[in-house]
């Protein structure tokens, strides 16, 4: 099963590289340029009706809502001034035949799909209303509060506390690669 969403991740890794790679050649004008930017001003992400990249706090709180993506990456340092909900019932590769399955991605990589830089996320909290959450690489500073199954936290750092609705959702976590600095819990 991890073989299949690894395999499933760089497929959509791939394709996300592809997209960004023919849309900028392709690219002629400003007006022809994808809806997303960083604080800099210039393009950072090509979107596409599934994925989006975008360090614009905005963006990044509508596409992790439950009429987002089912990958949202970012691609740069944000900071949140309020709780960031992560809701909706998403599928793997944006196949509702596939199985549920999100993403939210705190790191660049190049086109071999090596990590070339992580980023951070400074926010009070982070509700997860999304089954089969994978939060990868990077950094949340904040804490998490999770009413859902499935949540994973792959290669990441949680500067923060972890609390889980249920002893079942803390169970069919995944932690192993997680660096936790606070306190792991379940509300019941």
């Amino acid at each position: 099963m991890k073989k299949r969403i690894a395999f499933a991740m760089i497929l959509a890794l791939f394709a996300v590289l592809l997209l960004t790679t023919c849309s900028n050649s392709a690219q002629t004008s400003p007006s022809n340029s994808p809806e997303s930017s960083t604080t800099s001003g210039t393009t950072d992400a090509v979107s596409s009706a599934s994925v989006k990249e975008s360090s614009d706090p905005e963006k990044l709180i509508a596409g992790l809502s439950d009429t987002g993506y089912w990958i949202f990456a970012v691609l740069s340092d944000v900071t949140l001034r309020d709780e960031l909900v992560i809701s909706g019932i998403f599928h793997n590769r944006n196949d509702e035949s596939d199985r549920v399955y999100r993403k939210f991605s705190l790191y660049s990589q190049d086109e071999s799909y090596t990590v070339t830089a992580e980023y951070t996320l400074t926010v009070p909290k982070i509700t997860v209303l999304s089954p089969n959450l994978r939060i990868q690489n990077g950094t949340v500073k904040g804490d998490i509060y999770v009413d859902a199954e499935g949540l994973e936290l792959f290669n990441s750092t949680l500067d923060g506390n972890l609390t889980f609705k249920t002893q079942t959702q803390m169970d069919s976590a995944e932690l192993g690669t997680a660096t936790i600095t606070g306190t792991i819990s379940v509300e019941e």
